[in-house]
């Protein structure tokens, strides 16, 4: 489920996945951990000043290193303001820069046939000293 509210005309943008009608097959559960993992490393990259293709390749390190590269097709998060989706683009390649005030989205995701799509997301103040979370709803698979 991807879930966007609008405050005040400033967007926010979240995602979790579901199981429906059974509980997660060891796979779908393998994808989710690897996703929370790519998460936590794109994470530990949320910092002012970094360049938002370091922080995609932080996320992709994290599928390449588990062989699931391949099934990353998608940007590694966004910035979010008064639009949907709005720079700076978490994407290989990018020379833009996170700056502090800026609220970005991290939303790695996998696509694995046989097995199924899974993508979370949480939304992020970058400030001078890292990063605050703005979403804790929980992400898990229900």
């Amino acid at each position: 489920l991807d879930f966007s509210v609008v405050l005040f005309g400033y967007r926010s943008d979240f995602t979790n996945t579901l199981v429906v009608g059974k509980k997660p097959s060891p796979s779908q559960q393998q994808l989710m951990d690897l996703a929370k993992i790519a998460m936590n490393a794109g994470e530990n990259n949320l910092l002012d000043g970094v360049n938002a293709s370091h922080v995609y390749q932080s996320v992709m390190g994290v599928f390449l290193e588990a062989g699931f590269g391949e099934h990353f097709p998608h940007h590694a998060g966004h910035g979010l303001g008064l639009s949907h989706p709005e720079a700076p683009f978490i994407v290989p390649g990018s020379d833009e820069i996170l700056v502090a005030g800026d609220v970005i989205t991290l939303e790695p995701g996998l696509y694995v046939p046989n097995v199924g799509g899974l993508r979370i997301e949480r939304n992020y103040l970058i400030t001078e000293s890292g990063f605050e979370c703005l979403t804790h709803h929980d992400i898990s698979l229900i």
